[in-house]
């Protein structure tokens, strides 16, 4: 069975955590497959495109699509950026990596937990927007965590705790609880706020 581009995505996934976002080229890529450079270009045409598939088979593995049954809005946006957060931090630089990056696989997407208010008139772009806005911050606060933590559980010693206790105190999980509560208060806030005609 010949070489596939799940395949490559999976050695990158695994050199990730070894030599880091920086470090990972696909002629280390090939070395780990035992093939020679030039046949990982047949599947990808460069590292964007690595960094896609390997997102999305972070994303397949990570997250089953759906969430629960029985979750409002609220809870299954929490659910679902807990478990967004937990995925990246599965990686060393994992929220690098998966930030910016395009799904190659549409399956994956799951549903739109406002789909209730567009379908009571509330525009489809708005649910986007609320969409985006929380994604954002899930993605943002685990890139600023692996900064600090680049290996987890190892503290990068640039950031002491006494020096910068007040922005990078150890309660990782309380800073980014707190935060994905302030944001999906004021998320809830500004979709209640439009006016659906």
């Amino acid at each position: 069975m010949g070489l596939t581009r799940q395949d490559i995505a999976r050695a990158g996934l695994r050199l990730l955590n070894e030599v880091g976002l920086n470090g990972l080229t696909l002629r280390l890529i090939a070395q780990e497959l035992g093939v020679k450079a030039p046949a990982l270009y047949w599947h990808m045409k460069n590292k964007q495109e690595l960094l896609d598939e390997m997102a999305t088979r972070m994303y397949a593995d990570a997250m089953p699509g759906r969430v629960p049954e029985g979750m409002g809005e609220r809870e299954s946006l929490e659910w679902a950026s807990r478990a967004l957060r937990r995925m990246m931090l599965a990686y060393r630089d994992g929220a690098k990596v998966f930030s910016g990056t395009f799904l190659t696989d549409d399956s994956l997407l799951g549903d739109n937990p406002f789909q209730g208010r567009v379908d009571a008139g509330l525009e489809p772009y708005l649910a986007g927007r609320a969409l985006f806005t929380v994604y954002s911050y899930v993605v943002g606060f685990t890139i600023e965590e692996q900064a600090v933590y680049p290996v987890p559980g190892e503290r990068d010693p640039r950031y002491d705790l006494v020096s910068t206790a007040w922005v990078f105190d150890e309660d990782v999980e309380g800073r980014f609880g707190d935060g994905l509560t302030m944001v999906l208060n004021g998320v809830f806030a500004w979709l209640d706020d439009k006016v659906v005609s």
